[in-house]
C-alpha cells in the first residue's frame, strides 16, 4: 500500500566530481546545503553510476536498469528510454502521485547533426515525448548546449530576454581561441543563468504547489556540466589557493595498454580533447586548468545556493514527510590524469558519485562503505513509499546494507564495460580491433596510475571478473554493449521524425 503522505526530492547535478562537494573532500570552497543532505541521511561512500555518460546514465536512474538492459547505452546510439519500459514518473504516477521534473531530462538521444552555429531550432516534439513519460509538469533546460541549439523551455526564455544570439554565439566559441571553447562568463544577469532559472523554476512550483496530493519532484540542473559558464559573482567565492592538488604522475600515458592514451597524447576526438592543440589534451598549460577548476567549482556553490532555497521551501510544505536524494549521472576527470570531461573513461573520477538518501522524519546521518549502484535508487524510494517493485536490475539501499552490498557494480557505455569487484576493477573497451584491457587494485592504487591486467598478482581476481561479465555477456546479452550494431536497435526518435 502506498504510503501517500510521503514526498520524494531527487535533487541531480550533471557530471558532478564527488570531491567538488565539501563533504567529499572539498578545499577551496563550500557547499553547506548538500553537505547537510549528506549529514542528515544515510551517505554511500562506494557508489557508481551506471554509465559515464548522461544519456544511459539517467535512464538507468529512471528505471533502475543497466544500460544492457534498457538499451540506453550512449548519447548518440542505442534506444531513447522506452515510454514501454516503467519509470520514476509512470510508476509514482500510478499511485496517486504528481509527477514534475525541472531541468535536465536528456532521456533521448540528442540530433547532433541538426545542430546549427547560427540558429537555434524547435524541441517541442521532444519536449512532448517526455511528458509522454508521466511527467505532470516541466520546466525543461535539456542542456547547456542543447538549450543554444534548441528552443527548450529555458531557450524560450532566453530569447524572450534577448540573450539567445549572444549565448548561442559563447556555445559555439565564435570569437575565441580554441581551447576558450567551453571558458566563459554567462553574458547575462545571474537570474538568467541555465542553473539559477532551474533553481527559481523549482521554487516558484513548490511555491503555488498545494499539499493535497503526493508528490515526487525531480530537480536536475546541468552544471557543472561543460560547457563552463558561471556568472562572474560567485568565482570569488572559490579561494583557489586552497585547491588540492590534481592526481596525476609523470609518465603514466607512456603505458600503451591505456585507452586514454589517445585523449592524453592525442589525437582525441571527444570533449577535453576537442578544445586542445592537436586533440591532445597534455598541450593544456597548469593556468588553463587553474581557470578550468575555479569556474567548475563556483558553478557547484551557485547550484548549492538554490538547492538551499528549495529545501527550504520543501519543508515548509511537506515537513517531516519528505525523503530526499542528492547525487549525480556521473563524474568528471577534473584535470586529474591530465584529463578533463568524460572522454570515455572508466576512472573513479567518473563512475564513483556522491549519493545521499535523507529519509523523512530523520534521526540521524550515517555513513556507509557497501557497494551499490545508480540502479538502487528507484526501488529504495518505491520501497519507503510502500509502492510495490517494480522488475528491474536495483534493491533497496536498507536491503543492500543489511547484506553487506552489492558482490559487483557495472558501469556501461558504447563499446566499454567496467566492473568494479570488491576492491578490484576491470574495463574492457573496444576501440576498432583493438580491445584494451584496464585493471585496477583499489585498496592498493586508489588513483588507479598501474594497470596491472597483464600481472600475476592480478590474475585471480581478473578471472573472477571476466567470468562474471562472460556470464552477463551469456545470459542477459551484454555482448551488445561492446559490439554494438546500429542495424539491430531501434533507431533513436530524431531519426524517425
Amino acid at each position: 500500500m502506498a504510503n501517500t503522505d510521503l514526498n520524494v526530492l531527487w535533487i541531480t547535478m550533471d557530471e558532478l566530481h564527488r570531491e567538488a562537494l565539501s563533504c567529499c573532500g572539498a578545499t577551496s570552497h563550500k557547499t553547506p546545503n548538500v553537505d547537510r543532505i549528506a549529514g542528515e541521511g544515510m551517505r554511500f561512500e562506494n557508489a557508481y553510476a551506471a554509465s559515464p555518460v548522461c544519456l544511459p546514465s539517467r535512464v538507468s536512474l529512471a528505471t533502475g536498469l543497466y544500460p544492457h538492459r534498457s538499451r540506453s547505452f550512449s548519447n548518440h546510439t542505442g534506444a531513447s528510454l522506452s515510454l514501454s519500459l516503467p519509470n520514476v514518473f509512470q510508476v509514482f504516477r500510478s499511485q496517486g502521485y504528481q509527477t514534475s521534473m525541472h531541468g535536465k531530462c536528456h532521456f533521448i538521444p540528442v540530433p547532433y547533426p541538426y545542430v546549427s552555429r547560427d540558429f537555434t531550432r524547435e524541441y517541442d516534439h521532444f519536449r512532448q515525448y517526455y511528458l509522454d513519460l508521466g511527467i505532470d509538469h516541466l520546466d525543461l533546460q535539456d542542456g547547456n548546449e542543447v538549450s543554444a541549439w534548441f528552443y527548450d523551455d529555458y531557450g524560450k526564455d532566453l530569447e524572450k530576454a534577448g540573450l539567445m544570439s549572444q549565448y548561442r554565439d559563447l556555445v559555439h566559441n565564435k570569437t575565441g581561441s580554441r581551447c576558450d571553447k567551453n571558458l566563459f562568463l554567462f553574458p547575462g544577469d545571474e537570474s538568467m543563468h541555465p542553473d539559477s532559472w532551474v533553481g527559481r523554476k523549482a521554487i516558484e512550483y513548490l511555491s503555488h504547489l498545494d499539499n493535497n496530493q503526493p508528490h515526487f519532484m525531480w530537480v536536475s540542473f546541468s552544471g557543472p556540466h561543460y560547457p563552463l559558464n558561471t556568472p562572474v559573482e560567485y568565482l570569488s567565492r572559490v579561494d583557489m589557493s586552497k585547491d588540492r592538488a590534481a592526481n596525476k604522475r609523470d609518465g603514466e600515458w607512456d603505458d600503451p595498454t591505456k585507452s586514454n592514451c589517445v585523449s592524453y597524447h592525442g589525437p582525441g576526438g571527444t570533449e577535453g580533447s576537442n578544445s586542445a592543440e592537436g586533440g591532445a589534451q597534455k598541450n593544456f598549460d597548469d593556468s588553463y586548468w587553474r581557470q578550468w577548476r575555479q569556474m567548475y567549482y563556483a558553478n557547484v556553490v551557485q547550484i548549492d545556493d538554490y538547492i538551499g532555497q528549495i529545501l527550504e521551501r520543501a519543508k515548509a510544505l511537506w515537513g517531516e514527510n519528505l525523503l530526499v536524494v542528492f547525487t549525480c549521472d556521473h563524474g568528471d576527470m577534473m584535470g586529474h590524469h591530465g584529463l578533463w570531461g568524460k572522454n570515455g573513461a572508466f576512472f573513479e573520477d567518473i563512475i564513483r558519485v556522491p549519493l545521499f538518501i535523507r529519509p523523512p522524519r530523520n534521526r540521524g546521518g550515517s555513513v556507509h562503505q557497501e557497494l551499490v549502484s545508480l540502479v538502487d535508487v528507484l526501488p529504495t524510494c518505491l520501497d519507503a513509499a510502500g509502492i510495490d517493485p517494480i522488475q528491474c536490475d536495483g534493491k533497496p539501499l536498507g536491503e543492500l546494507v543489511a547484506a553487506g552490498g552489492r558482490d559487483y557494480v557495472l558501469s556501461e557505455t558504447q563499446k566499454i564495460v567496467s566492473i568494479v569487484h570488491g576492491s578490484d576493477k576491470l574495463t574492457r573497451h573496444q576501440r576498432g580491433e583493438t580491445t584494451f584491457l584496464e585493471q585496477y587494485d583499489l585498496s592498493r592504487d586508489p588513483f588507479e596510475f598501474d594497470n596491472v591486467s597483464g600481472e600475476p598478482s592480478g590474475l585471480h581476481a581478473r578471472q573472477q571478473m571476466e567470468s562474471i561479465l562472460e556470464r552477463l555477456q551469456r545470459e542477459e546479452n551484454l555482448h551488445s554493449i561492446l559490439f554494438y550494431d546500429p542495424t539491430d536497435q531501434r533507431r533513436p526518435p530524431w531519426l524517425r521524425l
